[in-house]
């Protein structure tokens, strides 16, 4: 009786494993970031835009330039002061697109969404180390098929980085994000990201970063999840 009992748990629990790997959409992507930054006196002022690309589930191999996945514009302001950053994200567009991990994702259209932030952060240096801890919150305007709605999300990043030259270094960072008000989404979890990026200042003016971002997504029907490997590529140059 007990084996049988084991042998129907060990087969549900396989079913079960199974199921949630079913439910488990593979990306792989590109973020491109190309900005223009501005320091005066406390101040940084970055405008950025950045495009992503995503693999298509139904061509063979894992091309992630085959389909559009954002496209985003955005001005930031950063004022620092001690071991404090305030960093203000003024309204910003976003157009974005599904992530397509199935027939029923092509159906989907694009969103539109205005953005606005306001994150502060703690920088601890030790030698060549800085820790650093960044909170804030995001307010979201989406439209999609013109439904517009308001929401909330707030994120919580942990990084630390490695001054590795005059010019260079290595961050490290972890980020999980959280559905917030208004207008919550039924999934309080939104995703997580976990980055490794290298930084390299060319001259004067041109800054260069390349790294790995691996991020899980929860749906809103809290069953489906979306595994996303980016490749980070972002160009900036210091006016």
């Amino acid at each position: 009786m007990r084996n049988k009992i084991k042998t129907k748990a060990v087969i549900a629990l396989l079913f079960i494993v199974i199921k949630l790997n079913a439910q488990t959409y593979n990306h792989t992507t590109v973020w491109a970031r190309f900005g223009l930054q501005k320091t005066i006196k406390n101040w940084e002022f970055n405008l950025e835009h950045d495009i992503r690309q995503q693999n298509s589930f139904q061509k063979p191999g894992y091309n992630p330039l085959s389909k559009p996945l954002l496209r985003w514009l955005r001005i930031t302001s950063t004022y620092e002061k001690g071991n404090f950053a305030h960093t203000i994200v003024l309204p910003n567009y976003i157009v974005s697109y599904p992530l397509v991990g199935n027939l029923a994702d092509m159906q989907k259209t694009k969103s539109i969404e205005w953005r606005f932030a306001f994150l502060e952060e703690y920088c601890l240096p030790v030698k060549n180390f800085t820790t650093s801890l960044r909170a804030g919150y995001e307010f979201r305007n989406i439209t999609n098929n013109q439904i517009s709605r308001n929401t909330g999300r707030l994120r919580i990043r942990l990084s630390e980085s490695l001054k590795t030259s005059k010019n260079s270094s290595l961050n490290l960072s972890f980020e999980p994000l959280y559905n917030v008000g208004p207008n919550k989404a039924v999934n309080t979890f939104s995703q997580y990201q976990a980055a490794l990026k290298y930084n390299q200042k060319f001259g004067q003016h041109l800054h260069f970063t390349t790294g790995f971002n691996h991020l899980l997504r929860k749906r809103n029907t809290l069953v489906e999840y979306d595994l996303e490997d980016a490749i980070i590529c972002n160009f900036s140059i210091d006016l």
